[in-house]
């Protein structure tokens, strides 16, 4: 009797002590409607529903390519954040395009201020349409080793699974490109490696080796639309320089897709063609293209 009244009571003082322990918060932040340093805008959880005044409310990028500023730059206007697609021949030859398609918002380089699963980015530009409704984002980020960017590449894949699309875009740099087509979304990371050197005043120079990725994320319902908004026909007679010429003087083809950071590489026809196999991806043996580093200056 003795023995089972020592039992109960230890089975009392055990749920008493189990029921002064508290329970572990489990903290779920909150997607940032305001994007700044470390806001951690999260890629995984857009909806395509964001607001992109709100969003870009505190940084944005004026058209000259600096954080805007409301006492030197006047008025943040529609005018200055038309969507318009820049390459050497648009520029070059004064192209327009497109025309009243949407509107681009972009930020400054600002510490994680946005990320995808675990991987963080230091700028997010974002495109809307005419109603300024989202429908693509897109970011870059930097790896210091290519074993650190093989490795989130295996995690992304782990969680979306194999990707529709992945074929090399580009010998120069080793340019690939991979792309997952969800339900509502389609996201694009493509990779590559480029070479950065810093010179300082003081002597402390240093140069090496980086790994680039790019993630494209667009909404399917308007991937058509964006698609066609990169689309230019060339009239038969460019005025240029004052004078007329042909096209063909030009070597452009009447019908031109100009490509940009918002157009899936999976959009030029050239890149899904296969080559080596189930995916145009070159073997890990091959070599790497050497190209010239990019100089920066402190």
């Amino acid at each position: 009797m003795i023995k089972l009244y020592k039992l109960l009571l230890l089975a009392s003082i055990l749920q008493s002590c189990n029921s002064n322990q508290q329970t572990p918060e489990i903290v779920v932040k909150k997607q940032a409607t305001v994007l700044s340093k470390n806001s951690e805008f999260d890629l995984a959880k857009i909806t395509f529903k964001e607001n992109p005044s709100k969003l870009y409310s505190q940084n944005i990028l004026n058209p000259n390519d600096v954080s805007y500023d409301a006492k030197r730059d006047g008025k943040l206007t529609d005018e200055m954040l038309q969507y318009k697609i820049s390459t050497t021949i648009t520029d070059f030859m004064d192209i327009d395009i497109p025309k009243n398609f949407g509107y681009l918002y972009r930020s400054p380089e600002l510490d994680s201020i946005t990320r995808f699963e675990n991987i963080y980015f230091n700028s997010l530009s974002l495109l809307t349409n005419s109603s300024k409704k989202p429908i693509a984002f897109y970011a870059e980020t930097t790896f210091t080793t290519e074993k650190e960017s093989k490795k989130k590449l295996d995690e992304i894949t782990k969680k979306l699974g194999n990707p529709k699309h992945s074929y090399s875009i580009g010998n120069d740099f080793d340019q690939r490109s991979y792309e997952w087509i969800l339900s509502d979304r389609t996201i694009q990371i493509q990779t590559s490696f480029g070479f950065s050197m810093s010179v300082s005043s003081d002597g402390n120079n240093s140069s090496g080796k980086y790994y680039k990725w790019d993630i494209l994320i667009v909404a399917n319902k308007n991937k058509e639309e964006l698609y066609n908004a990169h689309k230019y026909e060339f009239p038969d007679k460019i005025l240029f320089e004052g004078k007329y010429h042909s096209y063909k003087e030009f070597q452009f083809e009447k019908n031109t897709v100009f490509e940009d950071n918002f157009l899936l590489n999976s959009a030029n026809e050239a890149n899904l063609r296969v080559k080596y196999g189930i995916y145009d991806i070159p073997a890990e043996n091959d070599k790497e293209t050497t190209t010239k580093p990019t100089i920066e200056f402190d």
